[in-house]
């Protein structure tokens, strides 16, 4: 399984030490690394050590060269996490906001389109550039919706890069992606 959505993927554990290859036991602290390699279009990979070996100076060997480290619990089943919202719940919420004018709504209803559109209960119809005189859109189709239906407009709210990782962060909170969604890690 592996965490994605952005351009580096994070796998999850081995389960063990790479420094001794002791399997690590249910809930036992240990060292995640990420590491690259010399080859610019090589992925990351993950190498995980004991805190015994990290404190014992134990380090991902050359060619990998460390880009990130976090220190983690072993758990050898993720935990099952349960969206607060179903699949119709949460296109009832995009419907009701419909009518919204508040710029944070408009930016709430923006994204949930996307994640709407990644779980495919929206169909992407086509995308209207934002001009001078009027905003940018996404235009979209419920899941079974006629192809003959006028479809929905969504306006882009215009938010950086900051306001929509908060969005993200929220809309998240209400909606898990299962390795059954297309799309899905």
């Amino acid at each position: 399984m592996s965490i994605s959505g952005s351009a580096y993927p994070v796998s999850r554990s081995s389960g063990q030490c790479a420094a001794s290859g002791r399997v690590f036991a249910e809930g036992e602290h240990f060292v995640a690394t990420l590491c690259e390699r010399p080859e610019p279009s090589a992925p990351l990979e993950r190498v995980d050590f004991s805190l015994e070996a990290w404190e014992g100076g134990h380090r991902p060997a050359p060619p990998l060269a460390l880009f990130a480290v976090w220190r983690s619990a072993y758990q050898s089943r993720p935990p099952t996490r349960k969206s607060l919202l179903s699949d119709d719940e949460l296109v009832d919420l995009f419907e009701n906001l419909a009518a919204a004018t508040d710029p944070k709504q408009l930016a709430f209803r923006y994204v949930l389109a996307l994640l709407l559109v990644r779980k495919r209960l929206l169909r992407l119809v086509s995308q209207r550039s934002a001009r001078v005189d009027q905003p940018g859109a996404l235009l979209v189709h419920p899941r079974g919706t006629p192809p003959e239906t006028p479809p929905i407009e969504v306006l882009d709210p215009g938010i950086d890069e900051a306001a929509t990782a908060d969005i993200i962060e929220q809309v998240g909170q209400l909606i898990v992606l299962d390795d059954n969604t297309p799309g899905a890690p």
